[in-house]
């Protein structure tokens, strides 16, 4: 979720943008990234986590370990939530200790929800939390001044999404999980090939300059998003890899440079929902298979819709799919592979 974003139930011909309050969460980021803020936000004020409304957290173990609890209150209906996601590839030497620290520090805010994948590789997480102090606590958390041994937001701001009504459906509880990765890969690794480089993957642009590039003449654009996801919507000139799962990118990116599709002297534009999955491509067609020049959108098709709203410009045709509670259906996947 990075693809946890946007409050309209129905599919949309054309994109939408995000609320003031989403404006006014990323100046707020900013604050709070920008000097400490003394002692978390402890105190619990319409939301209260004590063991009256709260079911007892539980707790599995194996390689895909969760820390959990669910509400068994109702949030206030007064309350608005604000959607936010972001990720961070950094080594990691004890995921269950980090995903411990995490769950612990994230009961003490009152009404948030959301996932949080751990792994050696790095962290995802999708949140709805009440703006405010709550909110302010979340960033507190992840940031320079958390409870984490690195800043998940020195490379990249949070993705700053919607601000929805606390009726609306997104996430029913609180997850905080190990896993293996933060993004399953598939990618095919012979014996003694070494993984791949994730902070060599490329140059991430800003939506305002993707916008310029993109409009000049034969630009190499690829869609690293599956088949269902680019049906609904892209960017005019993508091309589509036309897979059903990420695993199957690999092979596809391989095919296109073999047949001379994608040219590895020239750059190679590539985008997805919130960003992640362009890390690992990025890394591939540059480490894998030469690509001397790879660019991808930062933020994903969120952040552009973001910049593409307040700009009253677009080079988007069609809905962004999302995989938001409040957008799924029995013929739709439950699971993206951005939360994977």
């Amino acid at each position: 979720l990075n693809s946890t974003f946007h409050s309209p139930p129905q599919r949309r011909a054309t994109m939408v943008g995000p609320s003031l309050r989403s404006l006014t969460a990323l100046v707020l980021f900013v604050a709070v990234h920008s000097f400490s803020i003394g002692q978390p936000y402890l105190s619990a004020t319409r939301l209260s986590l004590s063991s009256s409304n709260v079911q007892s957290s539980t707790t599995t173990s194996g390689s895909s370990a969760v820390r959990s609890f669910r509400p068994t209150t109702p949030i206030d209906t007064e309350l608005q939530l604000q959607l936010l996601s972001f990720y961070r590839f950094v080594p990691i030497s004890n995921p269950a200790a980090i995903r411990d620290a995490l769950f612990d520090q994230l009961l003490l805010i009152p009404g948030v929800r959301g996932t949080v994948y751990v792994a050696s590789e790095g962290i995802n997480a999708q949140f709805a939390v009440p703006v405010g102090d709550q909110l302010r606590s979340l960033l507190q958390t992840f940031g320079k001044e958390g409870c984490l041994p690195f800043d998940a937001f020195e490379q990249n701001p949070p993705n700053i999404g919607d601000v929805v009504d606390s009726n609306v459906s997104t996430f029913d509880r609180l997850i905080v999980r190990t896993r293996d990765y933060i993004l399953r890969d598939g990618i095919p690794l012979e014996d003694g090939d070494a993984p791949l480089d994730w902070s060599d993957a490329g140059t991430e642009l800003d939506a305002e300059d993707w916008h310029e590039q993109l409009q000049k003449s034969n630009v190499q654009l690829f869609d690293c998003r599956n088949d269902y996801e680019s049906d609904q919507g892209t960017f005019r000139s993508a091309q589509p890899l036309h897979t059903k799962t990420f695993s199957e990118t690999w092979s596809v990116l391989d095919d296109q440079v073999k047949s001379e599709a994608i040219n590895p002297d020239e750059p190679v534009y590539i985008f997805c929902t919130g960003g992640i999955r362009c890390v690992k491509v990025g890394s591939y067609l540059k480490n894998k298979l030469g690509c001397k020049d790879v660019r991808s959108l930062r933020h994903g098709i969120i952040g552009y819709e973001r910049w593409a709203s307040d700009a009253d410009q677009s080079l988007w045709d069609g809905e962004n799919f999302l995989f938001d509670k409040r957008r799924f259906s029995k013929e739709e996947p439950e699971q993206s592979d951005e939360e994977s």
